[in-house]
């Protein structure tokens, strides 16, 4: 096994009793922001912090934690802004505040729980895009070489307060589960909310949560928490588009000295694209793959200004990606959607030689996949039905910038082909790593989230010393399966938000029990009940 990491737990302070008295209010605050020393620091000091961070101490927490209570993992919740500021019109995913508490409550009386938050439990990147707190790649604070650079602090320390005022529930019900008995929280950042990391940011959540002993609040300062025999992490680390160039601290310096997150093409996406498109169609994140969404969109609801101000944007995003290795990492992301393949150590493909040499190195260790890959590589090259979508998307591409007849070629593709290609053909980039994770940390659990699975998963895998289970968190976000409903003959003009046995909130949960001490194979759990 790995060397352990040292828990940072920047969480939290000494016990006592909730403060009552009108005088209790800074008392309180100040002994809670002891907990939080680099939350006092200057930008510049921070930053040198940050910076000095090692991937040998920073790439996995370790916890020493003597007791192995039953895991409660959850991700992708992406709480926003709510709604009612038009700032942040169609920006909102999360609406299930009240069945979030009742959830906790439950699981709470069960026994003693870890509650595992695995990524993206609030939708920073959006709020940035709305906020014009994202600088463009081409900005002259850029710094000159290595990774481009996102938000900063201040930014982030401002959008939490935002979604603790429009979630206070959600917050609240936290502190609940800590106050009622021998219960964590374990907070893992994702590539939505990596700006969880900045500690004005957790000592911003920690005072929402407002425990009586806020040392129960965790957040885990590396990439990815293993306990027990168990290994979480959000799962972005695994996928070329939305990776940190430096993921055990994903931080840089701009010319102007400022500490800022680093940014990904998943994120520049997010700011050219994605979220004027979701102004326009609410539910398009609702709708798993996303990919196929949009194509279902373009050929089933055609809409001439709609589908040409997204070319538009896509184009700028493409323009804005050429530098930096951004635009490397899309193609990255397209080889790997197509092979399944999540890169060394976490970083996803960038070249075809890369894939080449993953699928090579696959197959010559005698992995049980590798026939069936081989005949899905076959399928690439032999299928109609995906002969057929090699063949729009090559048109589209060579059709630009004549936007229109892009377009045009884009509305002749079966949107279920994507999901086909990638799901059915070449499997799951996540399940690769957690195969391999399963053997390079030896664990018996892995624990992913991420990709917003409909429902959640868990599946047996084979490592090459032994036996596994990997598990998908899903998303708590009401999501509907694209090929789900084309096979059910819904159509677009039927698609609404409203309707939520068209789009459920499965509130999934990945529950893993132990016996003796050691991890039982992981259960999904979707609550299912309706959101009000």
């Amino acid at each position: 096994m790995r060397s352990s990491i040292l828990l940072v737990v920047l969480a939290v302070a000494c016990g006592g009793t909730r403060p009552t008295g009108p005088g209790s209010g800074p008392a309180r605050t100040d002994a809670l922001a002891e907990r939080f020393p680099l939350a006092r620091l200057g930008d510049r000091a921070l930053c040198d912090q940050l910076l000095a961070r090692a991937e040998e101490d920073y790439a996995v927490t370790v916890d020493a934690e003597p007791r192995a209570r039953r895991k409660v993992i959850v991700s992708d919740l992406h709480l926003g802004p709510g709604t009612t500021d038009p700032r942040f019109s169609g920006i909102e995913d999360f609406y299930a505040d009240a069945e979030w508490a009742a959830f906790l409550e439950r699981e709470g009386a069960r026994g003693p729980i870890d509650l595992i938050i695995a990524g993206d439990f609030v939708e920073f990147w959006q709020l940035a895009v709305a906020l014009g707190a994202l600088p463009r790649v081409d900005d002259r604070a850029q710094p000159p070489a290595g990774a481009v650079l996102g938000a900063d602090q201040a930014f982030a320390a401002a959008a939490i307060e935002l979604v603790i005022a429009a979630h206070p529930g959600v917050f609240r019900a936290l502190g609940r589960l800590l106050d009622g008995g021998d219960h964590r929280v374990i907070v893992i950042a994702g590539n939505h909310d990596a700006d969880l990391l900045w500690p004005k940011v957790q000592l911003a959540m920690a005072r929402a949560v407002a425990a009586r002993d806020p040392a129960r609040l965790v957040f885990v300062q590396s990439a990815a928490y293993q306990h027990a025999g168990t290994y979480v992490a959000h799962g972005h680390a695994y996928d070329a588009a939305n990776r940190f160039a430096t993921g055990h601290a994903p931080f840089g310096r701009d010319r102007d000295g400022r500490c800022r997150l680093q940014t990904s093409w998943g994120e520049v996406f997010v700011d050219r694209f994605y979220t004027e498109t979701e102004r326009q169609i609410r539910f398009i994140d609702n709708l798993y793959p996303e990919s196929a969404a949009i194509l279902w969109a373009v050929r089933d609801n055609p809409d001439a200004a709609r589908d040409l101000g997204a070319a538009v944007r896509a184009l700028d995003m493409l323009r804005a990606a050429q530098s930096r290795g951004l635009n490397r990492d899309a193609v990255g992301a397209v080889l790997q959607g197509v092979l399944g393949v999540p890169g060394a150590r976490g970083g996803g493909p960038g070249s075809a030689r890369e894939v080449l040499d993953h699928v090579t190195d696959r197959l010559t260790r005698g992995d049980r996949s590798a026939e069936a890959l081989a005949a899905a590589m076959m399928r690439l090259t032999y299928d109609p039905e995906l002969a057929q979508l090699q063949r729009g998307l090559v048109a589209a591409a060579r059709a630009l910038p004549d936007v229109p007849a892009a377009l045009r070629a884009l509305g002749g593709i079966d949107p279920g082909a994507l999901s086909t290609l990638q799901a059915t053909l070449f499997g799951d980039a996540l399940e690769t790593a957690a195969r391999d994770l399963i053997d390079a940390r030896d664990v018996d659990v892995v624990v992913l989230g991420h990709t917003h699975s409909v429902g959640g998963l868990v599946k047996r895998i084979a490592g090459r010393t032994h036996a596994g289970h990997y598990a998908n968190t899903g998303s708590w976000i009401s999501v509907a399966s694209v090929p789900e409903l084309r096979a059910r003959g819904i159509g677009w003009d039927r698609l609404s938000l409203a309707d939520r046995a068209l789009f459920p909130s499965k509130m999934t949960a990945v529950i893993v029990a132990y016996e003796d001490g050691e991890p039982l194979p992981p259960v999904v759990q979707n609550a299912g009940a309706p959101m009000h």
